[in-house]
């Protein structure tokens, strides 16, 4: 073989060897680990003394994720990259969700460190409890730089969740089926809470859609002090959803949208003996979305009120009226007073308006269409005609029926004066068109006709005047 072929060969070789231990490089972890205050101490059964504990903090250099010891006793790892994954058990994994960096202690008023610190110790009281390890017996921890009675509870609350297997809430949204009722001038849902063990950041509250997509723009989130906000809540904080009180029955989804940072873990078996082995809990940052809250509401009932007129402008009591749906049913009766007839209590919808029956003196009008609102008074105006006749005098002579020219007649009601009127060569005087009423009509001057009368003891020959009141109805008159 040639010199050059061998130097491609080996070129190749070690080009190979490169690219394979550059990407076995790639999923490899280096964990070290530094000093670090210990909070607590603990009366150790190996050592026969009370001694500190927990004085290490463990970490991925460069990014400084988080890393956790799985076996006391152990050396610290300074610097070893660890490369062989191994399954961290299912009560670790809980710890590791509630625990740091998950979580920061503010929750207990703590520190971050102090809250990092009984998360180690966390797991090795639940690896000694769940017998995967020598771990350490929580009992036996005592008061260090810190009183037992600070930490303690955060330990055993970790624990605690470890053996229920309990995982924390990342992202919920509840309830999510709600009714608006109303309050004032809106339907208003229930609070609608955002429910997170974690910090969320980026969280906005958006209408996702409506049955009247147009009622969108009206709809308002607020928050429980009844600002509106639709961004900036924190986990754990609620809001609720106004609709227009004048909306039709309807519904509409809510979608709320939220970053959450959710630990990410893997555990790492030794490389070495005699080193921990560790897990490595990482906050990754998830985008979450909850589109599925509905929220619904019954539209209100509206009202009609009828302005009841005559052509005159009076206003009209006395007419009555029924509504009809679009069926031609019955819906609702009113009759008038003082001008106004109401329907109340009446579901949005289209109806007509009928007149049954007019006032005295008018005539029954046509049926009018109206729209019921929810929450609102529609208003319709219907006015009837006012029937109108005129009053006629025959004048004429008693003897010979020749009808009298001239003689003046008064009409009154309720001794109102009318108007006067006057019989003409046909002995007839006729009235203007009046409305429907009682008058009375009296003569007030003699035709210019001369005759000769006795004026005898106990006797009047007048019978050619005669006063009389007439009452006009659309029997006896003519309409206008």
């Amino acid at each position: 073989m040639s010199k050059a072929k061998r130097f491609k060969l080996i070129t190749t070789i070690t080009l190979i060897f490169t690219f394979l231990f550059t990407n076995i490089k790639v999923f490899a972890v280096e964990i070290t680990s530094t000093d670090a205050e210990s909070y607590l101490n603990y009366d150790s059964p190996t050592w026969g003394k009370v001694l500190p504990i927990g004085n290490h903090r463990y970490y991925v250099p460069g990014d400084l994720t988080t890393c956790y010891c799985l076996n006391t006793g152990a050396l610290n790892p300074t610097g070893q990259d660890y490369t062989k994954e191994m399954q961290v058990d299912a009560g670790i994994e809980t710890i590791l969700y509630w625990g740091y960096p998950a979580k920061d202690g503010s929750d207990w008023g703590i520190s971050a460190d102090e809250y990092r610190y009984c998360t180690q110790l966390a797991i090795w009281a639940y690896q000694k409890e769940a017998g995967l390890s020598r771990g350490l017996v929580r009992e036996r921890l005592q008061s260090g730089t810190v009183p037992l009675s600070k930490l303690k509870p955060v330990i055993d609350f970790l624990v605690d969740k470890a053996h229920n297997k309990e995982m924390p809430t990342f992202f919920e949204v509840s309830p999510n089926d709600i009714i608006a009722h109303q309050e004032g001038d809106y339907f208003v849902s229930e609070p609608i809470k955002i429910k997170s063990n974690y910090t969320l950041s980026g969280v906005k509250v958006t209408i996702k859609s409506a049955s009247n997509p147009e009622l969108t723009k009206d709809i308002v989130i607020k928050d429980m002090d009844g600002n509106v906000k639709d961004s900036g809540y924190k986990a754990n904080e609620s809001f609720r959803v106004y609709i227009p009180s004048n909306a039709e029955t309807g519904d509409l989804k809510v979608s709320v949208k939220a970053k959450v940072d959710i630990p990410a873990m893997l555990g790492y078996m030794t490389p070495e003996q005699g080193i921990q082995d560790m897990a490595v809990s990482s906050l990754d940052t998830h985008s979450m979305d909850k589109d599925n809250i509905k929220v619904s509401w019954t539209g209100l009932n509206g009202a009609v009120q009828v302005i009841k007129k005559g052509d005159d402008g009076k206003l009209l009591t006395g007419a009555k009226f029924v509504l009809k749906n679009a069926n031609g049913e019955n819906v609702a009766e009113a009759t008038s007073q003082d001008g106004k007839a109401v329907f109340n209590d009446i579901k949005p919808a289209e109806y007509t308006i009928h007149e049954v029956e007019a006032p005295q003196g008018y005539l029954v009008t046509n049926p009018v269409n109206v729209t019921v609102k929810p929450n609102k008074v529609s208003i319709a105006e219907m006015t009837d005609t006012q029937i109108k006749g005129k009053i006629q005098v025959l004048k004429v002579d008693e003897e010979t029926n020749t009808p009298l020219q001239g003689a003046e007649f008064e009409i009154t009601q309720d001794g109102k004066h009318i108007e006067t009127i006057t019989t003409g060569e046909n002995g007839i005087a006729t009235s203007s068109l009046l409305p429907f009423g009682n008058y009375l009509v009296k003569e007030i001057k003699a035709p210019f006709s001369p005759f000769f009368f006795f004026i005898l003891y106990n006797s009047c020959n007048l019978s050619t005047c005669v006063n009389f009141s007439t009452s006009v109805s659309s029997l006896d008159c003519a309409l206008a």
